[in-house]
């Protein structure tokens, strides 16, 4: 019996050596799935930028110089720079200590928010230029960057009707320029993290988003922040501000304008407005800020 007992041991020990021997699913192996699996959810990224365009963003963002921002001071009342990427400078007087600007001021808008191909204006929204200047008043910006204006190749987008502006202030970050713009009521707000800018809109209802789309790439839109649309809105009407009529965008959309605005009439801008300009344009834009340090 007991003889038996030690064959039955030693066969089960044999079989033991065995099945050790035979190749299984390491420690090592376990970890190249994971890092298989890890490397796909890797391949969606944020989109690279060359370096030239990383340069261009950390120098609008740059803080103005003390000196430049005391000049602008200076004036009773400030008046609003706007710069525009592909290069020049153009400045407008406000018509009175509380803003508000007149036909040739506007005409210079037109002007600094021209198409940077050909140079085609389009008359700009009072609105619109009113915002901006409220913005670079409240955070002390003696100047503006213009990255994009009027935009003319799709009659459904806010920026082929003069109502729309992607912008930099120099010294603020893109998310608290943001979240200033969307106390204000009716307008788009859309932040592109990535390719740095702030687009700005005015519009009958308020549609705020973010675009995490580099140049060159599909849009990534989405809608944040739902519930303070309407709330901004509410809060602009008692204050006396009265909305933008979207008349425009919604007859360009029924007669098959090109491009197609999502979220319906509280749309925001068309995709791929998240696109950096040229990066040639880069050293035009350049300005006092350059050699000023990024800020957050």
């Amino acid at each position: 019996m007991r003889a038996r007992f030690r064959t039955w041991l030693v066969a089960l020990w044999a079989l033991s050596l065995l099945l050790a021997a035979v190749p299984g699913p390491s420690a090592e192996a376990d970890r190249g799935v994971t890092c298989q699996r890890r490397g796909r959810a890797r391949r969606v990224r944020r989109p690279r930028l060359t370096a030239a365009q990383r340069r261009a963003i950390r120098r609008r963002h740059a803080r103005a110089p003390r000196t430049a921002i005391a000049a602008w001071l200076a004036h009773e009342p400030p008046p609003l720079v706007l710069r525009p990427v592909r290069g020049g400078s153009h400045t407008l007087a406000p018509a009175g200590p509380e803003g508000g600007f007149e036909e040739a001021a506007l005409a210079l808008a037109a002007a600094a928010l021209a198409h940077p191909d050909d140079g085609a204006e389009h008359p700009i929204e009072p609105r619109l230029v009113e915002l901006v200047y409220d913005a670079v008043r409240h955070f002390r910006a003696p100047w503006v960057h213009v990255i994009s204006g009027y935009r003319p190749g799709s009659a459904t987008s806010r920026h082929a009707h003069g109502r729309a502006i992607d912008f930099v202030l120099p010294g603020v970050s893109d998310r608290r320029l943001a979240a200033w713009a969307r106390r204000q009521g009716f307008v788009g707000v859309g932040i592109y993290p990535v390719s740095g800018f702030v687009h700005l809109d005015v519009r009958e209802r308020s549609y705020f988003w973010t675009d995490s789309s580099g140049p060159s790439e599909a849009n990534r839109e989405r809608p944040v922040l739902r519930r303070e649309w309407a709330r901004a809105d509410r809060d602009a009407r008692r204050r006396g501000v009265e909305p933008t009529s979207d008349d425009a965008i919604r007859a360009a959309r029924a007669s098959g304008g090109s491009g197609d605005a999502a979220g319906g009439d509280e749309a925001a801008a068309e995709p791929g407005e998240g696109a950096l300009p040229p990066e040639t344009s880069d050293e035009a834009g350049a300005s006092e800020a350059d050699e000023a340090g990024p800020t957050e």
